[in-house]
């Protein structure tokens, strides 16, 4: 490990520019008033190759130990003078210096899929690569694409992405450019086929920081092919703008008109059935219905729409603006070269966007290996895309993107327009502009406190029916604080924590973290409210007032046993908490509710199986 202590001195010779995107070359952020020190990349205890391992000491806790203790006592807790010496080491690492040398991932060879074991699915029979693999570099000659809203185009540009996908079905097999070649590309990814030399895991999008910038270059491919397909460089993929729950038609939350109808409109297609039509969707999802939040299940309840789109604005106001408060909680668990496994989904990953796979089409949407198979999965991913990129310009001093080198220059292999392979790094991934994509601009009124529609009125209301002052002053007596080890199934499971509601910005963004013994390998539903000691995982909704996140995990084939067992995860709270009006208060009360268990159920279907609590508090996201 190479240690800087003079960063402004390396970032004089790593000058972040266009050219350094091209090229990978990602230098952190440099404090110009000092040659010694930096400001670090977000420090996140998801994140296992650190320092501290090996002391079991959570790096978050460093800072307010050295608070606590005097020099002399740090010498007396350790045995020896060594181990002080190396204590005080480990600390002036964390804060003093910068780390140069890290471990992203490497762009997969994708013959190394034939390697995995589970290669009976069909996955790893991928086009393989005649010539040397070629670097991607951004093209600013080609025009700015604008995706627009999947229900806003017309039939002439539905009969020509008809027309686009119809031809890429009709490829051969053994064409990185085909459909059956792109469908299994995501499955390799998505169902960790993709092994490295000497490595016992295989690589994983899920649960981690990946999710995004990866689905994001898939599309960008997905989308250059079909462009050259029909000669449009203009043509984009239209995206599924299910967020937005305006109730007018027509509607976004319903399956949009050019995957709903199953014929197609293009005068020269080959087929009469649209290459867009996925015969296996759920009866109920289509239209009239439109798309729900609450329930990772196939068919929900009977619909009331009034009731499913104030829930809906309501939990993406909280996942997005109350939750995802810092660019790891939006983006997900640190994920290294080495690492055995995700071990966290970003903001958005849980909810909204699993919901609307299973919604949509349980068959193949539901499962990581076929959700490629049906043709709104890119429309539906060009939203998730959308969100990312408006997350950005949301209300917030750290909404921007992840500047960890490791995260930076993890590199990824695509089929691009020509049908050869290349590798392409995060770092070229972040910005829109340089990749010539844009949105159609739409109303997303849900970002004003969870409204419908704009100019309306947050329609919030509490759950409890005891929430006046007083109720509140009561329960928070009443209430036993978190003391560990604490089991938690269904639940629920109450405690109240100690909050310092007088700090300032300067301390960062106000957080809830969960610690616990958490098994990746099995399902892991769990919904956390304030102020709702009675809650339920299926009957209190997330559009509660007091419903503040939830903690999701899905098991899936070729997923790595031996990630370790533990979690670490966070939400921000401050801004629930300012809309409840309760930001005030010296102690919050939080409860965890799990989804019922359903044992005859498949893999990661089986609703909570259950977590052990080690830690619960509030903390900020700045030391």
């Amino acid at each position: 490990m190479k240690l800087v202590t003079g960063c402004c001195k390396a970032a004089n010779i790593f000058r972040r520019s266009e050219d350094s995107v091209k090229n990978s070359i990602v230098v952190p952020p440099c404090d110009q008033s000092t040659s010694t020190i930096t400001t670090l990349p977000e420090i996140h205890s998801w994140q296992r190759h650190d320092p501290l391992r090996g002391l079991n000491i959570d790096p978050e806790d460093v800072s307010s130990l050295t608070r606590r203790m005097s020099t002399s006592q740090i010498m007396t807790t350790f045995t020896g003078a060594m181990m002080a010496l190396t204590f005080l080491a480990i600390i002036g690492i964390i804060t003093l210096v910068q780390t140069v040398e890290g471990k992203p991932f490497p762009a997969p060879d994708l013959k190394l899929c034939n390697y995995t074991v589970r290669s009976f699915e069909g996955c790893c029979t991928l086009p393989v690569r005649l010539g040397s693999l070629k670097k991607f570099d951004f093209q600013p000659q080609l025009p700015m694409r604008v995706r627009p809203a999947a229900h806003l185009i017309d039939d002439a540009y539905i009969a020509k992405y008809q027309r686009a996908v119809e031809i890429m079905r009709a490829l051969p097999d053994t064409d990185g450019r085909s459909y059956l070649a792109q469908y299994r590309l995501h499955c390799a990814y998505c169902n960790n086929h993709l092994y490295y030399e000497g490595r016992e895991h295989p690589l994983e999008i899920h649960q981690n920081w990946l999710f995004l910038p990866w689905h994001r270059l898939y599309l960008y491919f997905h989308e250059r092919i079909l462009a050259k397909l029909i000669g449009d460089d203009e043509f984009a993929i239209p995206y599924w703008a299910w967020d937005n729950q305006s109730p007018i038609p027509p509607f976004p939350g319903e399956i949009p008109k050019a995957f709903a109808h199953e014929w197609s409109l293009s005068p020269n297609a080959i087929n009469k059935t649209s290459s867009l039509y996925d015969p296996d969707r759920n009866s109920c999802s289509k239209n009239p219905q439109i798309v729900e939040f609450q329930n990772f299940t196939a068919c929900p309840l009977p619909q009331n729409k009034s009731a499913v789109r104030e829930q809906n604005a309501q939990l993406m106001w909280t996942q997005a603006v109350s939750v995802s408060v810092t660019p790891l909680i939006m983006a997900g668990a640190p994920y290294r070269f080495g690492d055995d496994g995700g071990m966290g989904m970003g903001g958005i990953e849980g909810r909204p966007h699993g919901p609307v796979h299973v919604w949509t089409n349980t068959k193949d949407m539901g499962t990581f290996k076929d959700s490629a198979a049906d043709p709104i999965f890119f429309s539906h991913h060009a939203n998730i895309d959308r969100l990312w990129e408006a997350w950005k310009t949301l209300p917030g001093k750290y909404r921007k993107d992840v500047t960890d080198p490791d995260y930076l220059n993890t590199a990824f292999t695509f089929y691009d327009e020509d049908g050869d392979q290349v590798s392409v790094t995060v770092a070229q991934a972040l910005d829109l502009d340089l990749l010539r994509v844009k949105y159609q601009e739409l109303p997303m009124a849900w970002t004003d406190k969870g409204t419908v529609t704009e100019g309306s009125k947050p329609t919030w209301s509490f759950c409890n029916p005891k929430s006046s002052e007083s109720d509140i002053a009561e329960m928070v007596k009443n209430t036993p604080r978190f003391k560990e080890p604490v089991w938690l199934k269904e639940g629920p499971v109450t405690f109240k924590l100690k909050r310092r509601p007088w700090l300032s910005d300067r301390h960062g963004e106000e957080l809830l973290q969960i610690k616990a013994n958490f098994p990746w390998n099995s399902s892991h539903l769990i919904n956390v409210f304030a102020f709702l000691p009675d809650a339920n995982y299926e009957t209190s909704s997330i559009g509660c007032l007091e419903y503040i996140g939830n903690l999701l995990s899905f098991p899936h084939v070729g997923q790595a046993p031996a990630v370790p067992p533990v979690v670490n995860f966070k939400m921000g709270i401050r801004r629930k908490l300012e809309l409840m009006g309760r930001a005030h208060l010296k102690e919050i009360v939080i409860t965890l509710v799990g989804e019922k268990t359903i044992p005859s159920a498949p893999p990661g279907a089986q609703g909570e199986t259950g977590i052990t609590l080690t830690s619960l508090k509030i903390i900020h996201s700045k030391k």
